[in-house]
């Protein structure tokens, strides 16, 4: 498999110190994975690697203000997973992905470099719905997106449904992606993703660009 440079871009999914930073509200359900599969080390090395080649865009999970006041209590939005991570504990306070704690910030060594693109706005599980991402890949011309992050079987599959139906050429890096058991992980990259789109891993496609 080609990849052409000038129309690929790796999309990476809440590199946030909740998910993937001891003290995190979810970071204990994911920590052996993490380790296990070595993800930081091997979104790190990709993203080094391919600055400079391809469009890097980062999309992490917008945080809310104390009390959750942007949704209605028992309303929709504090359903389901949303409900639970509102009721996480961390070693900075009560709930995910709130603004002014350490929660919803980018780990130090995924931080965004210059010419790397940040998303804004992202409120749901899918990377498209509530944020320009899809603008931005069609403004720069983008055929191919490669996902990379967090949870595998949650935002990253989501995300890759939504691109898939958008019409793009849809590649998962499964080695630059993790959740919380390895039942979960195999099953969207061995019965998901190839459905929708290509699974490698980062060093196929590093070496796929062309």
């Amino acid at each position: 498999m080609k990849l052409p440079a000038d129309k690929t871009a790796i999309v990476l999914i809440e590199p946030q110190n909740d998910f993937l930073s001891p003290g995190g509200t979810m970071y204990q359900f994911i920590a052996d994975q993490l380790a296990k599969r070595g993800v930081i080390n091997n979104l790190k090395t990709l993203l080094d690697s391919a600055r400079g080649k391809v469009k890097i865009i980062y999309v992490p999970f917008q945080a809310f203000k104390h009390g959750f006041p942007e949704l209605k209590p028992g309303g929709p939005g504090t359903a389901g997973l949303r409900g639970i991570e509102m009721e996480m504990k961390a070693d900075w306070g009560t709930g995910a992905w709130l603004e002014g704690t350490p929660g919803p910030e980018i780990i130090e060594p995924l931080k965004p470099h210059a010419g790397d693109i940040l998303v804004r706005g992202k409120l749901t599980l899918d990377a498209f719905h509530s944020t320009a991402l899809n603008y931005l890949l069609r403004a720069n011309e983008i055929e191919y997106v490669a996902f990379t992050g967090f949870h595998t079987n949650w935002c990253v599959e989501s995300s890759a449904r939504s691109a898939y139906d958008l019409g793009y050429r849809v590649i998962v890096l499964k080695d630059c992606t993790a959740t919380d058991t390895d039942r979960e992980q195999l099953y969207a990259e061995e019965v998901i993703f190839p459905r929708i789109g290509t699974v490698m891993t980062s060093k196929e496609f590093l070496a796929a660009l062309s």
